[in-house]
């Protein structure tokens, strides 16, 4: 199975390099349809991408294998043949989602195995590997039941060491209410139960999908990604809290994204010693044009995650993505006012741009930037900046979903720091930060399939007001799949 899903994504590499909607530096789905991109691991001198992969058509209803690609940095891109494809009895509705963690020199994927007409439907198994390619699944599997064998939620395994243990967390549910299991195992395939890690208290969710812990000063934090919640079917949250007795006590919660499409968001280490984010830009119920093309799916740019003193949580874009940057800009005196349009990139497709306002020198009440829009104000996404009533508003006028308006309330001390924006616009995805503390991920689909254009407007023209703007080189990839 795995050798007949190769020929034919190979088959379609030509395609792959004309899709009028597909992102340049953004990692997309190869063929069909791509969901949850598992924590990329550092193996043998590269990072190794595993994501849930169904090349055959964009439905996402499909028995999922797990795609394989590496990277050393996130500008180029080699695709691997496929790790593992449903061919077993336990995993025959698909391998779902999970992990990759490297254990005495070999690359060990965790994955939930599916079967629809088994009780339980849900288990847990392993593949290893010697050299990162190719991959053989564990004799003994399934290496992990449900404590209860009619449970219907019991996935997304996320690995790490602790204690000289392998800790494992799984999302399920005890009776209504989403709860992590854990478990503990000396060499990966033999695990014994360890009881409830954490459980989600009233308005936390439905379900609680694809956790991640990252343990560190002053408190873990775990990053999920549960369902209804908050009036929305699906967000990635991290929760902070403390930890007694290996189970975790959350005492709060914050998106890690405010946009329309982010989710399946997991922590991963850089071998400096890094932690890095990445996840999915898509969602289960967002239907996206890019399947005229016949693809859906692709990676979020990695993301630094990281405490700053006072307890502010804080990220930045992954600084070797500047390597693709060229072509620099910079846009001064700007003269801004409510009755036009300044426009900042032209029709440019792909770019990285800088945005530096000092609010204290501005005297207006509303700073507004349009991207990949018409021209008009009902197009493409408006970031608005309304300083009277102290919010930040976005709007994604090309998506039909939920989460496609959003407005932020914002603290008074927003106003008396200065605004540093780093927005990347890459064809049709947009991911912004706003004082490296809010994150927006949205796909964005231009009126034309191949130009969209970028202003800024304002109330009041700001005395102190800079835009940096560079051309971003395409990422390479490669579809050779040699070992």
């Amino acid at each position: 199975m795995k050798q007949e899903i190769d020929r034919y994504v190979q088959g379609l590499e030509s395609a792959f390099f004309t899709r009028k909607m597909r992102p340049k530096f953004h990692f997309s789905s190869p063929a069909g349809w791509m969901n949850d991109p598992h924590a990329p691991v550092w193996y043998h001198g590269e990072y190794h991408l595993f994501f849930n992969y169904y090349p055959y058509d964009t439905q996402g209803i499909r028995p999922k294998c797990w795609g394989h690609a590496v990277t050393k940095d996130f500008t180029s891109y080699r695709l691997l043949p496929t790790a593992i494809a449903p061919d077993s009895e336990y995993d025959r509705d698909g391998c779902a989602s999970g992990c990759a963690v490297v254990h005495d020199d070999k690359l060990y994927l965790i994955y939930t195995g599916r079967n629809y007409y088994r009780r339980p439907q849900e288990v847990q198994c392993i593949a290893y590997s010697g050299d990162g390619i190719h991959f053989m699944k564990e004799a003994k599997n399934p290496v992990v039941w449900p404590p209860n064998p009619s449970q219907k939620d019991f996935r997304d395994p996320f690995v790490y060491r602790k204690d000289n243990r392998w800790q494992m967390l799984l999302g399920g549910k005890q009776g209504k209410t989403p709860c992590l299991y854990r478990y503990e195992s000396e060499n990966l395939t033999e695990w014994s139960y360890g009881g409830i890690f954490a459980t989600a208290g009233a308005g936390d969710g439905t379900v609680w999908e694809c956790p991640s812990l990252h343990e560190t000063d002053p408190a873990p934090i775990l990053l999920l990604s549960p369902e209804n919640i908050d009036g929305v079917i699906q967000k990635s949250l991290y929760f902070f809290g403390e930890k007694r007795a290996d189970t975790f006590y959350p005492t709060g919660r914050r998106e890690i994204d405010y946009g329309c499409d982010y989710y399946a968001a997991q922590f991963f280490q850089s071998p400096d010693g890094q932690t890095l984010v990445n996840a999915w830009m898509h969602k289960w119920d967002n239907d996206h044009l890019t399947r005229r093309d016949g693809w859906i799916g692709a990676m979020t740019t990695p993301r630094t995650f990281f405490w700053e003193p006072g307890g502010k949580i804080k990220g930045e874009f992954l600084n070797s993505l500047k390597n693709l940057r060229k072509n620099k800009s910079v846009l001064q005196n700007i003269k801004l006012g409510p009755s036009r349009n300044y426009p900042l990139a032209g029709e440019k497709t792909s770019f990285w741009m800088e945005i530096f306002l000092e609010w204290n020198h501005w005297q207006g009440t509303c700073f507004e930037i349009g991207l990949l829009t018409d021209g008009t104000e009902k197009s493409g996404l408006w970031i608005r900046f309304e300083k009277n009533l102290s919010r930040l508003i976005i709007e994604n006028h090309t998506a039909d979903h939920q989460q496609c308006h959003r407005l932020l309330p914002l603290e008074p001390g927003f106003w008396r720091q200065n605004l540093h924006m780093d927005i990347l616009v890459d064809v049709s995805c947009v991911e912004f930060s706003v004082n490296e503390e809010i994150f927006v991920t949205d796909c964005v689909y231009p009126a034309q399939y191949d130009k969209g254009i970028h202003f800024c407007k304002s109330d009041r023209t700001p005395e102190a007001f800079q835009v940096v703007l560079y051309d971003m080189e395409p990422a390479q990839f490669s579809f050779q799949m040699e070992a």
